[in-house]
């Protein structure tokens, strides 16, 4: 009876035991299933950015490229007159200060196409007419300078700027009576425009004529002694004809004018060492020690 009842008490025991196990064995496994008292990580969420708005353009006028132009910024006056002209291109005016900026800003490529389509809407433009002329000349094409300055004297016959742009164009050509005759009718129209002066002076003094260059340049100086070329060129004349004092005080207002003028200032040095001829008489330009054609300023209008 008491083995009995020791295999009886065994047998719950072992019971007991199992069902322990295995209750404990789904709680802990129902706890890593689903863990309690631990706090849940919020999901992520990505909203989509709004859009960043572009800045406002900042709207440009005729009178900020101008500015800009008269100011010597010509790269942000040919950036302006671009954006005008792309906003308004039916207006010549735009499209010929486009052409002007970009060639003081050194595009002359830009600058011909402005000027062309300036003269597209309006065929009697004189001024992109005689500017686009002038560019020519200075890009070394003047026979294709003088079909324009052709146009222009049409529209406009007493223009002492044609005259002389006309002047620039045969001398580059090499026509040396036709420039003469072109420069001195552009004085006889306007007096006081001192590039004419200039120009025809520097041109008689590089043919030689230094003594006739003279009373040119004197005027040029008089008109414009802020231009240091006209100073410096009539220093040249006047020490090409002895006159040395006079034409170290000729150096002297071209520096004052600009006072970093590499040539004035070779020029001033030189004419210091030379005591004064006992004659006016021409002093040859061949000399190796004497004063040089080179050491003149074209400086051209």
């Amino acid at each position: 009876m008491t083995g009995h009842s020791g295999f009886i008490a065994a047998a719950l025991f072992a019971g007991a035991v199992t069902s322990g196990c295995s209750n404990g064995s789904k709680a802990t496994t129902a706890k890593s299933e689903k863990p309690t008292g631990v706090p849940q990580a919020a999901a992520t969420s990505y909203a989509p950015e709004a859009p960043v708005a572009p800045a406002p353009v900042k709207p440009v006028t005729f009178k900020d490229g101008e500015a800009a132009y008269h100011a010597g910024h010509f790269a942000d006056a040919t950036a302006t007159f671009t954006r005008l002209t792309e906003e308004k291109p039916g207006n010549p005016w735009g499209h010929f200060m486009l052409g002007l900026s970009a060639s003081k800003a050194g595009e002359p490529e830009k600058a011909m196409k402005a000027f062309d389509e300036a003269l597209r809407l309006d065929p009697k433009h004189v001024k992109s007419l005689t500017n686009s002329a002038r560019l020519l000349i200075d890009q070394k094409q003047p026979e294709k300078a003088l079909p324009r300055l052709d146009q222009a004297a049409m529209l406009e016959p007493d223009s002492n700027e044609v005259q002389r742009l006309f002047a620039r164009a045969y001398q580059a050509q090499g026509k040396i009576d036709e420039a003469i005759s072109a420069y001195e009718r552009a004085i006889e129209l306007n007096d006081k425009d001192a590039w004419s002066h200039n120009n025809l002076g520097l041109l008689l003094f590089e043919q030689g004529r230094a003594s006739e260059a003279v009373p040119l340049l004197t005027r040029a100086v008089e008109l414009r002694k802020d231009v240091a070329v006209f100073s410096n060129n009539l220093g040249m004349a006047l020490e090409h004809t002895g006159k040395f004092q006079d034409a170290a005080a000729s150096y002297r207002v071209a520096l004052d004018a600009e006072p970093a003028n590499d040539k004035a200032k070779r020029n001033l040095a030189r004419v210091e060492q030379v005591k004064e001829a006992p004659q006016s008489s021409e002093v040859s330009t061949e000399s190796a020690s004497g004063p040089s054609k080179a050491d003149a300023q074209a400086g051209l209008r």
